[in-house]
């Protein structure tokens, strides 16, 4: 009667266990997933990946907007400043943002004079390697208006001027 008993018991203890871990495999699947983990550095400065950066204003301390290509947002004042992360946008968000100014803008065969003292600043830089276009004022090349707007659009209205 006692091994009944003991085999009776292992196979309600057996059972309990296997119905425990699947509750909790449960649990675990249903939990929402949080936005994917940056990869490389997310120092902008150091960060060797494909960033845009515009930079807006003709004063040392005009504001600077920064987009990586694994999706993080970065703001600073002037060009020494210490950079505030402002949030992570979704890939599709950052590719749409990179193909307008790859494509439509085609910054890297654009070819415009830079003032010596431009108000806006657009960036395109993967590493070492770095294309910009600057203007004066209102006299923003084609298509590149529009994007500035769109850019400006991705980060807080708090921090956009």
């Amino acid at each position: 009667m006692s091994t009944r008993f003991v085999r009776l018991f292992l196979v309600f203890s057996m059972l309990w266990f296997a119905g425990a871990g699947f509750c909790q495999a449960q649990e675990t699947e249903s939990e929402p997933t949080s936005p994917p983990t940056p990869t490389g550095s997310t120092f902008p400065n150091r960060y060797t990946g494909r960033q845009i950066i515009l930079a807006v204003g003709s004063s040392a301390d005009r504001p600077e907007y920064r987009l990586l290509d694994n999706g993080l947002l970065f703001y600073r004042e002037g060009s020494e400043g210490p950079f505030k992360q402002l949030g992570q946008k979704p890939k599709a968000t950052i590719q749409q943002a990179f193909a307008a100014l790859e494509q439509e803008c085609k910054i890297k065969t654009a070819r415009v004079e830079a003032p010596a003292q431009p108000d806006t600043t657009l960036v395109w830089k993967k590493a070492k390697t770095e294309y910009s276009v600057a203007w004066e004022r209102k006299n923003a090349p084609d298509a590149y208006a529009k994007f500035v707007e769109t850019f400006k659009d991705l980060f807080s209205k708090k921090t956009t001027k």
